[in-house]
């Protein structure tokens, strides 16, 4: 069920009051008054461009116009009604509950805004709360809008649960101009070469026990990446791990275990066991804010045994809407403890202290698009000095590593026909040190289909 906007009353419609009507499995709230303001007559020019741009079905110009009347002066509560309505079809529920949640006070909104904030909780998966919502709206004196809630409520009361189980499957192909051991190429090693790959991914989660609200939950994937010429980096890794998830509305939290393995030309890179937890808090005004904190152990495979030891990663961002995209912003801190690489009378820290910053964009309807762009800057200092043989006469050479890493990546995907979708990935980094061993820049261009499963 999807909310529209409200259209102007005429003088006899305004002391009829509230009237709604159900056409299939669309809410039509056909009439909203614009009650009478001081603000200029922009806004109510803009109100009215929002309205028609609304009707047309374009929906990001319908909330620009909206956002442009209220900069003008206009505050009323068919204004932030209709600005509810259009994030509602923008799918950005929380700024959608925001604007609903403000005429809860109003006792003639309060009917209609608590049904339309049933729909958002009911969008946003939160199925519980929805009911609650439904539950206060049918005490409405408005028949029309109290048969819908009922209908609403008993409807989810016996809708089927959930998917309690969801996956996503893709096929890529593309190019890696530096292949690299891991993702993390400046601890382990870099190749200075390109090839071309191949690539297929799998990742899926179950629900196990409880609910979407609260409820432990199991998590496996797989990725294989193939390429053309230097089969000595094809990758191979996996995951699986549970986590116990609860989502209040406002509040959600996480706790897991994970265990991965990373194997490289068929030989096993390393093994991590890790734990993390998290939580995540949205406020009526559309902002949200996450914290994470994730502890790993870490067990090198043949070769790579300097990899053993510890690492935490502690990170908080915060995510705010901006005209009709949401960005946002955070700070990593990350601890490495390793084994360190000791070979005769060399030694190489591989435990650095690395801080990085980034912000994100994400547009979710750019011509048919949803597009994400990330960037990062990230200072890594290592714990040890390195040890170096320079020869005679310089001997050995003692040096701390002190490494800069910027960079930034671009995902577009396009939803196709259920279940399909086409995806496009970009990313450039680039990564300066004080030891010139460990300068490199990578740039990698992927493309591929995708399917998302829910059951």
């Amino acid at each position: 069920m999807r909310a529209f906007i409200r259209r102007r009353r005429t003088q006899k419609e305004k002391t009829s009051g509230l009237r709604l009507c159900l056409c299939v499995v669309v809410l039509l709230l056909s009439i909203v008054p614009w009650q009478p303001v001081r603000a200029g007559a922009d806004g109510s020019l803009a109100a009215e461009r929002g309205i028609a741009a609304f009707r047309a079905g374009d929906y990001a110009a319908a909330l620009q116009s909206f956002l442009d009347a209220r900069a003008a002066g206009l505050d009323t509560p068919g204004l932030r009604y209709n600005l509810g309505a259009t994030y509602y079809r923008l799918q950005r529920y929380p700024e959608a509950e925001r604007e609903f949640q403000a005429l809860v006070p109003d006792p003639k909104w309060a009917a209609v805004a608590r049904y339309n904030l049933g729909l958002t909780a009911q969008r946003a998966g939160r199925a519980q709360q929805a009911m609650e919502y439904f539950e206060q709206a049918r005490t409405t004196t408005d028949p029309n809008l109290r048969a819908l809630a009922a209908t609403a409520f008993e409807r989810l009361r016996g809708a089927p649960p959930s998917p309690q189980t969801s996956a996503v499957i893709s096929l890529a192909g593309g190019y890696d101009s530096n292949v690299t051991l891991s993702p993390d190429a400046s601890t382990v090693a870099v190749s200075h070469q390109g090839d071309r790959f191949v690539e297929a991914l799998t990742a899926a989660s179950h629900l196990l026990a409880g609910n979407t609200e609260r409820g432990w939950v199991t998590h496996g994937s797989l990725v294989l990446r193939k390429y053309a010429d230097l089969h000595q980096f094809d990758v191979a890794g996996s995951r699986a791990g549970l986590s116990y998830e609860r989502d209040s509305g406002r509040v959600q939290t996480g706790v897991g275990a994970y265990f991965d393995t990373a194997y490289i030309d068929g030989d096993r890179l390393e093994q991590v066991a890790s734990v993390d937890a998290q939580a995540s808090s949205r406020l009526d005004t559309g902002a949200e804010f996450r914290g994470r904190y994730e502890f790993r152990r870490i067990a090198g495979g043949g070769g790579f045994e300097y990899l053993d030891g510890r690492q935490q990663r502690l990170s908080a961002d915060a995510g705010f809407t901006l005209a009709s995209a949401f960005l946002r912003a955070g700070y990593q801190l990350e601890l490495n403890h390793r084994r360190d690489l000791q070979q005769g009378s060399e030694f190489f820290s591989a435990s650095p202290t690395r801080q990085s910053l980034f912000a994100s964009v994400a547009l979710r309807n750019l011509a048919g698009w949803q597009a994400d762009a990330r960037g990062e800057y990230r200072v890594s200092r290592y714990g040890d000095p390195n040890l170096i043989d320079e020869g005679p006469p310089l001997g050995i050479l003692e040096v701390t590593r002190k490494d800069r890493r910027y960079g930034f990546a671009l995902r577009a995907n396009r939803r196709l026909t259920a279940p399909w979708g086409v995806f496009i990935d970009y990313s450039y980094y680039r990564n300066d040190s004080n030891l010139d061993t460990y300068d490199y820049s990578r740039q990698q261009l992927m493309a591929g289909i995708e399917a998302t499963l829910e059951k």
